[in-house]
Parts: C-alpha cells; sequence; structure tokens
C-alpha cells in the first residue's frame, strides 16, 4: 500500500514537472525572436509530441540568442 501511494505521488511530481517545462518552453517560442534550428510550429509539434525531452531539448538548444535591451 506505501509502495503504490510512493508511486503515485512520484508520478504525479512527474507529470507536474513536465507540465511546467511545457508551459515555460511554449511562453519562450511565443516570445522569442530568435529561435534555432528549427521554426517555431516546428518546435511547438516537437514539444507536443516528444513530451518530457522536446520541452528539454527545445530549452537546451533551441533557444536563440535575446537582442541587447530585449
Amino acid at each position: 500500500m506505501l509502495l503504490s501511494l510512493m508511486l503515485i505521488i512520484i508520478i504525479v511530481m512527474v507529470f507536474m514537472l513536465n507540465l511546467g517545462l511545457i508551459s515555460w518552453a511554449v511562453t519562450d517560442i511565443m516570445n522569442r525572436k530568435n529561435i534555432k534550428y528549427l521554426p517555431r510550429f516546428g518546435w511547438l509539434i516537437m514539444i507536443a509530441f516528444v513530451f518530457v525531452f522536446g520541452s528539454i531539448i527545445y530549452l537546451l538548444a533551441g533557444r536563440g540568442k535575446e537582442e541587447a535591451g530585449v
């Protein structure tokens, strides 16, 4: 019983972390002028279909440089 409760808690925590990463990545895509490697729509598709790894890949590799004063 205790093991199943801990498993449920871990699953919920991973889901919440994933939801936070997805919302951060999508917000960043919509607000950023420069995005590397894929167009905006391509990154959104990757985030939607690759779940946890899509948002992590975007946040690590796909973000372009911000211009000074923005």
